[in-house]
């Protein structure tokens, strides 16, 4: 396999397991979370195809945080809101592979 091929299924495994892990959380931790992985999601609907999509994941700087930031209720940390960054990417990712 091409390191390249690798090191974005590393990736993609690392966006899946963060939506997984969003997925196993309570309900009511969801609904407080949904707005802000929903306008992350709505800034990654700019990248067309997966390579803009890696390209905007490993950008230099930390731009999705305040993205999300803005639609939360409270700083969970910053753990969490990789996490929450992750799980946006996956879903962008999912759309792609679907064509939208």
């Amino acid at each position: 396999m091409v390191k390249e091929n690798r090191f974005r299924e590393n990736t993609r495994a690392v966006w899946r397991e963060a939506f997984e892990a969003l997925e196993r959380q309570p309900q009511s931790w969801r609904e407080q979370v949904t707005r802000a992985v929903e306008a992350l999601l709505e800034k990654l609907r700019r990248c067309a195809n997966e390579d803009e999509l890696h390209a905007s994941y490993w950008r230099p700087g930390d731009w999705p945080s305040p993205v999300l930031l803005r639609h939360l209720p409270l700083n969970p940390g910053p753990d969490t809101v990789l996490e929450l960054e992750d799980a946006a990417f996956w879903r962008r990712y999912l759309e792609l592979a679907e064509g939208r």
